[in-house]
């Protein structure tokens, strides 16, 4: 057979599985072709299909028989299929018909094979449940029972209906039977027969199955065989179970056979507020084989409560009997069931004993009489027998925050802290278990702080070198508190101040024996603006001084000093005092270099600096070559930073042009822009139109031009060409002339100098003559505010009272 024709044959099989139609030709014989000769795709594409096309496993293999396929054909096609899938699909097989030996055949999607099991839902629950001991367990999103398929088979497995085992033959022998429980409990094994299975014990069903196998391989069961048969669970029955009862969400519920009590509670939810955790009852067929308690398995992690369940198992969770709550200071905290025979103590083993910083000699129990609440202490020797009562809380309360041997020391020692008070323990012996004094410690007075029988404070003064001496002592008591001051602690902390012209100006530590050199060394030397002639001490009036009244209020001492820091004789043995202060004064005649610029229409552009403090205007259009032949004098501006003065005033002026309505954002006064005449600078240089110069000045000189703008108001805000002579009704008229929301009576002109000029009114409207290379604005009419029902009812009442006062005139 060529390599095409059994492709064809290949290709006309997988059509006789996937379709219930006759698409090929009726000549191929089916029996002929290889199927292990065809690939994982070409397998994965006939169980596509099949789900695509709505067909079971069982009418495909019904249809390929009914075409001439053989059995051995099929087997071998349904193998290469589990094979192909993963061992999670392998388990979760669910039952969609039986072909041969009622074998049941695997989809390759694992979502439609798992979702014959039930899956875990949302479940809504009460605050109340969330706090029983054990409703975790069965709710937690790091904790998950939900049914395993990927486990190994226990040994002890039961066997049902459903399930389908593979038995693969190697040696001399090679072959592989796949056998599914029929609903007799049974599986057909060819040239075997009839072999019961169901409710035997997978290790009981392997031997079985092995010693059947003997009749038609004899080689098997000789002492040296050559035949060998391995046995295996292919794929696992689902079963049906009911949880009923104080559960969650009771119902009935679709697991896999190997699922255990624990899964089906997972799946539910647990018992419900009203549930036992201890006592959930496990039934079959009408009798209680086991009562689960799930503490046992919570506490002492035992798994033998987890049961493994069987097909219509019912587990029935009955309500409590015991719930006591427990709070204050246990390890875990909630409401606990207890049984019958418990009592306190093994309850405080269930929330794991006390916690840390408990107070465990007695516990307070709040209990419910007939008509109020009762309060008990329960202590420790009694925990083991008091018996408990249902609705009974529990509180452990904590040690105090007191110390009975606790003494501290604090301040100028080696090892400040707390410490243990020893019997007799006195002050020296204190100090020397915190290891000493410092060096810097104050010797003359130190302070104890004690407590009085009502826990007053007071104090007890000593001095700190006697009592290291041994001159004198003192007996230490419970919570005495002990401080011993340094030197630097007491008093002003002396200081140094050095200002002006030094790289780091401020405050420095005072150190003994410092001269004005060291200070200025330590501020970083002078800067280049320093004079070295004009240095300043002020120094504060000494005690003396200080306790007379006078006018004297500091005394001043000058010095000079050299950049290498070379002072005169007289300052060469000057020693600084605590809380000097240092004055470096900057040289009279340094100064920064300031720039200007100068741009536009001049000969020489560009960045100038200010060479004296008188240089003008007109100076730097000099320096700069003069005026070219197209400048526009009257549109010249001078830029200029706001003066520190002027910012208060600056920003008056800008609240109010926010609350002008005649002004717009665009037309708020610039006030670093200055009036520039700079034809009569250049006409009188030296004037006052004439500038002195300042760091950052930006003067710009425009090219002439004949453009005037109009904006603001009008129809058509544009630019025209001027026209000498014409007013500025001509302007407005060629712009399309005014909006109705124009503030005709304030309109305004600013030329380009930066002055501005606005209509005066006075009988009739005198408006501004324009100029070259101006603008016209014409501001809006200022929003109309709409009056309320109440100022027109205000307003009325005024007429109507001005009507009387004029009729009452008129009589």
């Amino acid at each position: 057979m060529n390599t095409q024709n059994m492709k064809l044959k290949i290709i006309l099989l997988f059509y006789t599985l996937l379709l219930s139609i006759s698409v090929f030709s009726q000549n191929v014989d089916p029996a002929s072709v290889q199927v292990d000769q065809l690939s994982d795709q070409q397998i994965m594409r006939i169980n596509q299909e099949i789900q695509a096309r709505s067909l079971s496993m069982e009418q495909a293999i019904n249809l390929a028989k009914a075409r001439g396929a053989s059995q051995t054909q099929i087997d071998q096609l349904l193998l290469r299929t589990q094979q192909l899938n993963s061992p999670q699909s392998q388990m979760m097989m669910p039952q969609v018909g039986t072909g041969l030996h009622g074998l049941s055949v695997p989809f390759l999607s694992d979502s439609i094979l798992y979702n014959q099991y039930s899956q875990k839902k949302l479940l809504e629950v009460s605050e109340l449940n969330k706090r029983i001991f054990g409703h975790q367990l069965f709710n937690s999103e790091n904790l998950s029972f939900e049914p395993s398929i990927n486990i190994p088979i226990p040994k002890n497995y039961i066997l049902g209906v459903g399930d389908q085992l593979q038995i693969n033959i190697w040696g001399d022998s090679q072959k592989t039977y796949m056998l599914s429980i029929d609903t007799n409990g049974n599986v057909q094994v060819s040239g075997v027969g009839s072999i019961s299975l169901a409710g035997k014990e997978f290790s009981e069903a392997q031997n079985i199955i092995l010693k059947r196998l003997q009749a038609i391989y004899s080689d098997m069961g000789s002492d040296e065989p050559n035949t060998f048969a391995d046995v295996s669970l292919s794929f696992i029955r689902a079963i049906n179970i009911n949880v009923i009862g104080e559960v969650i969400a009771p119902g009935t519920y679709t697991i896999p056979a190997t699922a255990s009590a624990f899964n089906a509670l997972y799946l539910s939810g647990g018992p419900n507020e009203n549930g036992s955790f201890r006592k959930i009852k496990l039934i079959r067929s009408d009798e209680t084989i086991a009562e689960i308690d799930v503490y046992d398995y919570l506490l002492n992690g035992k798994t033998g409560e987890n049961i493994l369940l069987r097909d219509q198992d019912i587990l029935l969770i009955p309500t409590y009997e015991k719930r006591i709550e427990l709070a204050g200071s246990f390890k875990r905290s909630g409401i606990f069931e207890v049984q019958q025979n418990e009592h306190l103590g093994e309850l405080i083993k269930f929330a794991g004993g006390f916690a840390g910083g408990a107070y465990q000699k007695k516990v307070s129990v709040i209990r419910y009489s007939e008509n109020e609440h009762q309060l008990l202490d329960i202590g420790n020797a009694e925990f083991d027998s008091f018996q408990l009562q249902n609705g009974d809380s529990i509180y452990a309360g904590e040690v105090t925050t007191r110390f009975q041997n606790r003494v501290s020391i604090e301040g100028a020692v080696m090892r400040p802290g707390d410490y243990s008070l020893s019997e007799g323990m006195s002050l020296s012996g204190l100090i020397r278990k915190a290891e000493g004094v410092r060096e810097d410690h104050y010797s003359n007075r130190g302070l104890i702080t004690r407590l009085d029988e009502q826990l007053f404070p007071s104090t007890i003064p000593f001095n700190v070198d006697e009592v290291l001496k041994g001159d004198v002592d003192f007996k230490l008591q419970r919570e005495d508190q002990v401080l011993i001051r340094d030197i630097f602690s007491i008093g002003e902390k002396p200081k140094l101040r050095i200002f002006g012209e030094v790289m780091k100006s401020g405050e420095y530590d005072y150190t003994k024996n410092m001269t004005l050199r060291d200070l200025i060394f330590l501020a970083g030397g002078f800067t280049e603006a320093a004079s070295q002639s004009h240095i300043e001490v002020a120094r504060r009036n000494a005690p003396e001084e200080a306790a007379s009244i006078n006018d004297k209020m500091v005394s001043l001492f000058q010095f000079d000093i050299d950049r290498n820091l070379g002072i005169d004789p007289s300052g060469t043995s000057f020693i600084l005092k605590p809380f000097d202060h240092i004055y470096v004064r900057k040289a009279p005649s340094y100064f920064k270099q300031e720039t200007v610029s100068i741009k536009g229409e001049i000969k020489y552009p560009g960045q100038y600096s200010v060479s004296n403090k008188n240089e003008r205007i007109s100076d730097i259009i000099k320096r700069a070559g003069g005026l070219t032949p197209y400048a526009n004098t009257k549109g010249a501006r001078l830029d200029r930073e706001t003066k520190p003065e002027l910012a208060h005033n600056l920003k008056l002026i800008r609240t109010m042009q926010q609350e002008d309505s005649l002004t717009t954002n665009k037309e708020k006064l610039d006030i670093s822009r200055l009036e520039l005449n700079l034809a009569e600078i250049l006409k009188n240089p030296g004037k006052s139109h004439d500038y002195i110069l300042r760091e950052g000045d930006e003067i710009y000189i425009p090219r002439h031009s004949d453009e005037i703008w109009v904006t603001g108001e009008v129809l058509n805000p544009i630019g025209q060409s001027f026209k000498d002579g014409k007013n500025l009704k001509y302007y407005i008229n060629r712009s399309g002339g005014f909006s109705t929301n124009a503030k005709k009576g304030k309109v305004y002109i600013i030329y380009s100098d930066g002055t501005t000029k606005v209509t005066k009114s006075f009988l009739t409207r005198n408006y501004p003559q324009p100029m070259v290379g101006c603008q016209i604005v014409v501001p809006s009419k200022p929003p109309r505010t709409e009056k309320d029902t109440g100022t027109w009812v205000s307003i009325a009442g005024a007429l109507s009272s001005l009507a009387i006062a004029v009729a009452a005139l008129l009589k």
